[in-house]
Order: C-alpha cells, then structure tokens, then sequence
C-alpha cells in the first residue's frame, strides 16, 4: 500500500489537496480497507464529485474467483476486470465493492454524460437507456478512466502470450525527453 501521505504533498506542489485532516483519515481508511477485503495490494485513485455526496474511489487486486458465475463479462483477474473498484461516500464508513464491469454497461457509458448523485443504488435515467444502476454505471466509466489513461513508454514492457504476463523489457532504453513528447512514444499499459 503506498502511503497516501507522501503522495499528498506531491499532489499538493500540483495544486491539489485534500487537508492534512482528510489526508490522514483517507490513509488510515485505506490501511482499513486493505485489510478488510483481503487485497494483494490497495491504492487511492480519486475522487469522483457528484450532486449530494462526492465518492472516495481506491482500487485493488484481488484473488481470482473460483466459480465464474457470468460468462458474459471477463473473469477477475484479467482484461476490464483485473482491478476491482471501492468507494465509499465517507471516509469514516465501510467501501463497497463495485460490481464487476460489463460489456454492456462499458458501452453504454461511452454514449451517456450524466452527473452522478452520490447514492450507488440510485435508479439511471438517461437517453439512450442505461441497463444498470449508478454502480454499474460508475464502475464503467472507472474501467474507461483507468484504461485510457494508463500509459507507458513505448516499447519499455513486453508481452508474454503463453504466461499472459506483462514485464519490463529487458533491452530497453530510456528515450529523451524531446522523444517522449511525441505521441508515438507512448502506449497504452492495458488492452
């Protein structure tokens, strides 16, 4: 777990911050939260505002199920579900797990802009219809965040077809600065 405190004063020299109070509880909070769920490893993602309470979002791996019970959307542990999403609406509270993300909701979220209420249980109203709740909802719109904004430098990890593992490739060599401030230079780290 990487602590949140450290990172808090680079956050702050970006212009972001939460309060030393707020901090320190968001730490502890998800020292908790580690614990509770069993997680190989918990890490602050962000905060999501919305229109009566704004959602604590962290994010985690954790071990793959046994029974895959939806033959419809990818196993945890792989593709759009290799991390699974908490939230809570207080740092004081218990995190709820998110769901896991659905073909369905992840392309239904791309058409939809919608402002969430802070309730995960509230009722989705919108058009084009959307076929879930707001943590549906929520927990697509996380997976299209987390996927498109996580990058690499090109060539710099190395993919493994028969172990499906992702590694840092052994020959690579940092590319300069004025290299890296072209698009090409840089990948996607998730499918």
């Amino acid at each position: 777990m990487p602590n949140i405190i450290e990172q808090a004063e680079m956050l702050d020299w970006a212009g972001i911050n939460f309060g030393e109070e707020t901090t320190y509880l968001l730490q502890k909070s998800i020292k908790r939260l580690a614990v509770m769920s069993g997680a190989d490893s918990v890490q602050f993602c962000g905060k999501i505002f919305g229109q009566k309470c704004d959602y604590w979002v962290a994010c985690g791996e954790l071990a793959k199920e046994e029974d895959q019970i939806d033959n419809h959307c990818e196993p945890r542990g792989s593709g759009v579900n290799k991390v699974v999403f908490w939230v809570t609406t207080n740092l004081l509270n218990d995190w709820v797990q998110l769901p896991d993300a659905r073909p369905e909701h992840i392309i239904a979220a791309r058409k939809i802009k919608h402002v969430l209420t802070g309730d995960l249980n509230a009722t989705f109203d919108s058009n084009p219809t959307f076929p879930g709740k707001e943590r549906h909802f929520l927990r697509a719109q996380l997976a299209r965040i987390f996927h498109a904004t996580a990058i690499v430098p090109q060539g710099m990890l190395t993919y493994d077809d028969e172990t499906k593992q992702i590694t840092f490739a052994e020959d690579y060599e940092p590319k300069s600065t004025e290299a890296l401030n072209e698009l090409g230079s840089w990948t996607n780290l998730h499918q």
